[in-house]
């Protein structure tokens, strides 16, 4: 008898060997200040709609920030943020440093950069741009987007009313983005992030901003990566802006895609975030593919220092996640405290990831990829959309396929072949390196009976080592019967 208990948060399953690796990587790579998730601001942005939804008005514009000239200071908002989701926002002095044939480029005043060091960051965005624009969508949206047609309140700073106008500034002339490098110490000693509000005008913000809650924009294009000088500066340009810059850039298309240029976006109920687990999970896809695309003629074809890292965690113990929770309880060397959180820094990262490397070369790469960008919906429907299957009937294969490629079972059955990925492999970084994966850790079973957790929306293994020629009859039960419980076999 085989007896899964099903909890709320990932909990407890006793982990085994850890995954190994064959030479450490220079650090543990920083999380985002916070995930990608604005779906709190999106919904208090429905309640400011008014009943003009459907007049055209002129757009209000701004876009001071792409006026300025390189060498231009100004001060820009930044989010401080920590691993339990806190936010403070803060002016940081930056300078414009930079401008690409996409970018513009703002350096944190605190930080020193040679010329050459700018020219290879530059460089490190306009392959990011190539990439993200390639395998996802673009970032373009014009005036006539439905995401551009509602009215909403707008408000002076303090909160009082003062008119309507659009939510979303008018996209830059010029196209460019804005990237700012940002001092870690200035992010929290965390890593960058997106936010739609520095897409949005500050007079809808102020609308929103209370006791609790305070909204600041850049009304530009944003995205911020940190700059962690211990890593060394080769690292910084050769690895974290590579996939960052990525990382943060898929955010960006992402909300434009769905919360801008939906066709549901002129709907004051339209929800249009994706979940977390998704989003994140396709950003972590885009590292992937910037990387390949930066250095795959060297041999590199994934993320081996973040992306392949982060999913180690995940393999290691995958009972201790939820992947569609977007939780779990991490080891304490990526800042685990023994309780499920949010935003965990290694195994929620590294879920989403190998979950969307799956979808990815399932269903035709970049044909799905770029099909979850634009659908027009979000969730499990954007999954339905792209895939023609349900979420659950997709996360059950997806379980099922790392099963038989740790098993090195060659499936003729295209739902239980893991795709381009190796899980018992070896890969080599852009540094010369390597990380060895083991495959996904399962428990051993008792042959008398055992019982395993696993978190909601989450999944725990069992390796059974032997089966004589008569078979072995295994009942599996679970103890939370008002939840579903999928079960499947993989057999070497």
């Amino acid at each position: 008898m085989l007896t899964v208990s099903t909890s709320t948060g990932a909990q407890g399953a006793v982990r085994t060997a850890a995954i190994a690796r064959s030479v450490q990587a220079p650090r543990v790579d920083p999380v985002e200040a916070f995930p990608a998730d604005d779906s709190a601001l999106l919904r208090k942005l429905q309640m400011l709609q008014t009943p003009l939804a459907r007049t055209r008005s002129l757009v209000r514009t701004r876009n001071a920030l792409h006026s300025m000239s390189i060498g231009s200071t100004a001060d820009l908002w930044v989010q401080k943020g920590s691993l339990s989701g806190s936010r403070v926002n803060a002016q940081v002095p930056a300078t414009l440093l930079a401008q690409s044939q996409h970018a513009n480029i703002w350096v944190d005043s605190s930080l020193s950069l040679s010329q050459s060091e700018l020219a290879q960051v530059q460089a490190d965005f306009e392959n990011a741009y190539a990439s993200d624009t390639a395998h996802f969508a673009s970032p373009d949206y014009g005036s006539n987007a439905p995401g551009m047609q509602p009215q909403y309140t707008t408000c002076a700073q303090g909160g009082a009313k003062q008119g309507t106008g659009a939510a979303y500034i008018q996209e830059p002339a010029d196209h460019r983005i804005d990237v700012m490098i940002v001092n870690s110490s200035n992010l929290g000693g965390l890593g960058g992030y997106f936010s739609g509000a520095n897409l949005m005008t500050q007079s809808t913000l102020n609308c929103l901003n209370g006791s609790n809650t305070t909204y600041e924009s850049n009304e530009a294009p944003f995205i911020f990566v940190g700059w962690f000088a211990d890593s060394g500066t080769n690292y910084v340009l050769q690895e974290d802006l590579v996939r960052s810059t990525a990382h943060e850039f898929q955010h960006l298309i992402n909300f434009v895609n769905h919360s801008i240029l939906a066709p549901g976006a002129s709907s004051s109920s339209f929800n249009g975030y994706e979940e977390t687990y998704i989003n994140e999970g396709l950003s972590m896809l885009a590292q992937d593919l910037a990387v390949q695309r930066m250095y795959g003629a060297h041999g590199v074809q994934f993320d081996v220092d973040d992306a392949m890292s982060r999913a180690t965690v995940y393999l290691s113990a995958p009972s201790q996640y939820s992947l569609t929770a977007f939780s779990g309880i991490d080891p304490s060397s990526w800042g685990g405290n023994g309780s499920a959180q949010y935003n965990c820094g290694g195994g929620c990262y590294g879920g989403a990831y190998l979950f969307e490397r799956y979808l990815r070369d399932r269903f035709g790469g970049d044909e799905y990829t770029h099909e979850m960008e634009t659908s027009g919906v979000v969730g499990d429907q954007n999954l339905q959309a792209a895939t023609g299957e349900s979420e659950s009937s997709l996360i059950g294969d997806f379980t099922l396929a790392m099963a038989a490629n740790t098993l090195q079972v060659n499936s003729p059955d295209s739902r239980f072949r893991f795709g381009s990925l190796n899980l018992t492999g070896t890969y080599a970084d852009q540094f010369g390196q390597s990380t060895s994966l083991t495959g996904v850790s399962a428990l051993p079973y008792s042959g008398t009976g055992m019982s395993v957790n696993a978190p909601l929306g989450g999944v725990a293994f069992v390796r059974i080592s032997s089966v004589p020629a008569a078979g072995t009859p295994i009942s599996v039960t679970t103890s939370t019967p008002s939840f579903a419980l999928q079960g499947g076999l993989a057999q070497k």
